[in-house]
Parts: C-alpha cells; sequence; structure tokens
C-alpha cells in the first residue's frame, strides 16, 4: 500500500462535497458539510502517494464522545476501489475506537450494498436497531 498515504485529519469542505458526489453519496451542501466537518470526532483521509493533496478516500466518526458514536462517509473513488482502501480506512477508525469508546459506547453504522460483508471483518453485526425489540430510523432534511 505504499501508493497511499493515511492522514488522520477531516478532509476540507471542497474534498468532502467532491468525494462524497464522485462516490455516489448523498450531497451535501458547502453549508451542511461546513458544519458537519466541525464536529468530528476522528477522520481518515487517503491520497494517492503520487498526488498528496486529491483526497481519494475518507471516512469519519462522530458522535457525543462517550455513549454514542457513529461511522459515517466511508468513500473510495471508483478509480481506488478494490484495492482494500475501504479495510484501510476502517482499520484505522477501528484502532481509534479501540482506544477512544469507553467500555459502555455503542458505535453505530449504516452499510450501503455490500458494505456490510466489510463491516463484519471489523465486528459489525446486523443489526434492525440496538436491541431486539427497536427498530433504526432516520428523517432526512
Amino acid at each position: 500500500m505504499s501508493d497511499y498515504t493515511i492522514t488522520h485529519a477531516t478532509p476540507s469542505v471542497e474534498s468532502y462535497v467532491a468525494l462524497r458526489a464522485s462516490t455516489g453519496l448523498t450531497p451535501k451542501t458547502l453549508q451542511a458539510a461546513t458544519v458537519g466537518l466541525a464536529n468530528t470526532l476522528f477522520a481518515v483521509q487517503i491520497a494517492q502517494s503520487s498526488s498528496p493533496n486529491i483526497v481519494v478516500g475518507m471516512g469519519r466518526m462522530i458522535g457525543d464522545g462517550g455513549c454514542f458514536f457513529q461511522i459515517v462517509d466511508i468513500a473510495v473513488l471508483p478509480a481506488h476501489q478494490g484495492k482494500g482502501l475501504g479495510k484501510m480506512i476502517m482499520k484505522e477508525l477501528k484502532d481509534w475506537m479501540n482506544k477512544s469508546v469507553p467500555e459502555s459506547g455503542t458505535v453505530l453504522l449504516f452499510a450501503d450494498g455490500q458494505a456490510n460483508e466489510l463491516y463484519k471483518q471489523f465486528g459489525f453485526v446486523e443489526t434492525a436497531g440496538l436491541t431486539p425489540s427497536s427498530v433504526g430510523m432516520a428523517c432526512r432534511f
């Protein structure tokens, strides 16, 4: 993986918006991205070593810092997919979780497509909610 460089830093608003658009994630406005990125607990960026200013992959951890955390924005540019970058991002996030999430903390994520297979490798299990009687819900704006 010497072709790529990992950085623990939140991407710029411009890189974030562009990477989401290029990978098929739902678009975010510059206003939403500016506020959201400022509230990142931990972030991973991957750049190609030959072009260190171009982010080709990212992942972020958000949450309250104690009880609940959520992995969001796992994205890799299509030209760089299938090279293990998703695993690299998840490894960095998992290492951070192991050091930073308290014993009773809960880490959540939403898996798109077949990404659930990647997340299972890092200890995540499919669930409708946090308990058998709960169900996940969302409200988009």
